[in-house]
């Protein structure tokens, strides 16, 4: 076994596995994943799942591993692409319906110029009026057309020019059945005359295997964007790959291969959405990162074996549990059913059952060991992770996370207020009354400092509903033999209810997560 200081635990998200191009790190985590097939489904859009549970690093390996012969494309949204599209908007006086136009023509640019330059997607001579198309706008910009949506975002600027050469093409090429004429008029319909001719060919297409352009970026929410605004704008990007997905690339004749956008979603925010027949787009068209496990259950989990995939990544191969190895721990029991906890209850217990949270926990675990000069050890440090310092670093990564989730609604400053709200508990655990006492001291306090009323704290409910959809708080439940069981968000949710309602009643009272106790100053759980 390698020593803790030699294991590979550098990377922390799937940006830097793309950079690296690590495809050996990739297989060795994704073998045997069974959401790997779950996602190449014909019929599934959306990749749903909480930030941290894997949906970047699905889209990024599927795009890097040629899986299943599968070909693939992760296509990232940057918050400057929301911007630029939201002046656009402006500067058109667009109205709902025409985000889903312009969305179109983004997403039939990026399936047709990812086409033009994948052999093995389509024949050279079956896709020539594709790659006529997508070279006649490349030439335009000096061959710098690229399938970014930065760039893509430049045809919509020059609409009118790009529909000009578009028009030309077809004229060339002895015109395109069906194709409607080329008018220099409004924006719409040059944005309507590049979709149509680019439907058109790609509806001719023979497509020799699968292609998967994936969509990410979508729960980031650039400041200078009203929420209601992204909503739009987003809903209208759901919309167009709905119809791509559905009435395009479904019905393309007499292909081997199959074309489909998908979509990497959070649930709150594919629920904020509040789509047309939405259920049966989580349930049919939907895989939903599913990772929860129980402590009486974990060892046969996928979050474990992830767990485990990380350890082993490098090594020789291992018989027996490596996990045990490394964390051969024994802890205070949380059940009177065990005789102690073992290590990877104690990840559970400060996480919220996450890939990232676990690949997390140990790469903090490395550095505070080896910045006490003891990362020459074959097993990890129970009192480090006991200690204030590693404590401290993981209570700060949990805020992190929650930070990034509730900027997707809020202001910065509506955060800052927010985070005041723990000043006014003097223990982690509350019945409703007293979160009621706490709330009515909450309210006085925004009142006498916020420039602006944030919109949740209109109602006592709604903020407890955003503190529990959040993971800050759980319901505490006790049975009739004096039990109790932790109801978190997270493990209430699932592809048939990614809107868990918090609990109310005589018998309900609250605890605050424990990632965060430290920085709060709730004392240790």
């Amino acid at each position: 076994m390698k020593r803790v200081n030699e294991l590979y635990l550098g990377f922390s998200d799937a940006t830097n596995y793309s950079q690296r191009g690590n495809k050996e790190l990739f297989n060795h985590i994704f073998v045997k994943n069974h959401f790997l097939d779950e996602i190449l489904e014909p019929s599934r859009y959306f990749l749903i799942g909480e930030k941290g549970t894997g949906k970047t690093a699905y889209a990024t390996y599927l795009s890097i591993s040629n899986y299943k012969e599968n070909s693939a494309r992760n296509q990232f949204i940057s918050a400057t692409d929301y911007e630029k599209f939201y002046k656009l908007k402006n500067q058109n006086q667009l109205d709902l319906t025409d985000y889903e136009g312009i969305w179109k023509v983004i997403m039939l640019l990026i399936v047709s110029k990812t086409i033009s330059e994948d052999d093995s997607i389509t024949s050279k001579f079956n896709k020539s009026n594709v790659k006529q198309l997508i070279t006649a706008i490349q030439d335009y910009y000096n061959n710098a057309f690229s399938p970014e949506i930065t760039t893509v975002m430049k045809v919509m600027d020059d609409s009118e020019a790009v529909a000009k050469i578009i028009s030309k093409v077809v004229e060339i090429g002895g015109g395109i059945k069906n194709s409607t004429e080329y008018t220099e008029t409004k924006f719409q319909h040059n944005l309507y005359y590049i979709e149509h001719n680019f439907e058109e060919n790609i509806s001719n297409l023979k497509i020799n295997k699968d292609l998967t352009i994936f969509i990410d970026g979508i729960d980031i929410r650039p400041d200078s964007i009203p929420y209601n605004d992204y909503i739009d704008c987003i809903r209208g990007l759901v919309h167009a790959t709905w119809y791509l997905n559905t009435s395009l690339f479904s019905n393309i004749r007499d292909s081997k291969g199959h074309i489909k956008i998908v979509l990497l979603l959070r649930p709150d925010i594919f629920n904020a959405l509040n789509l047309q027949n939405a259920t049966n787009k989580l349930m049919d068209n939907s895989v939903f990162l599913d990772w929860r496990t129980t402590y009486a259950t974990y060892q046969n989990s996928d979050l474990y074996r992830i767990g485990n995939q990380l350890l082993t990544y490098g090594q020789e191969s291992f018989e027996g549990d490596i996990f045990e190895e490394y964390f051969p721990w024994k802890l205070n029991p949380s059940s009177r059913d065990r005789e102690f906890d073992r290590a990877f209850m104690a990840f559970l217990k400060i996480s919220l059952s996450r890939p990232r949270d676990i690949l997390v926990i140990m790469q903090n675990l490395k550095r505070c060991m080896t910045n006490r000069s003891i990362g020459e050890s074959e097993t990890f440090s129970l009192d480090v992770f006991e200690s204030d310092e590693f404590q401290n670093i993981y209570s700060t990564y949990f805020m992190s996370s929650l930070k990034d989730q509730l900027s997707f609604y809020y202001s910065h400053e509506d955060y800052s207020h927010f985070l005041r709200f723990f000043d006014f508990f003097d223990k982690p655990d509350f019945t409703f009354d007293e979160y009621k006492e706490s709330y009515d001291n909450f309210i006085d306090y925004i009142l006498n400092n916020a420039n602006d009323i944030p919109v949740f704290v209109d109602d006592p409910k709604r903020l407890l509903q955003l503190l529990y959809e959040s993971n800050i708080i759980a319901a505490k439940k006790r049975d009739n033999n004096n039990k109790y069981y932790l109801n978190f968000s997270y493990r209430e949710k699932d592809s048939s209810n990614v809107n868990p309602q918090v609990p109310i009643g005589e018998n309900i009272s609250y605890r605050f997560h424990y990632g965060l106790y430290k920085k709060n100053n709730m004392g240790r759980y």
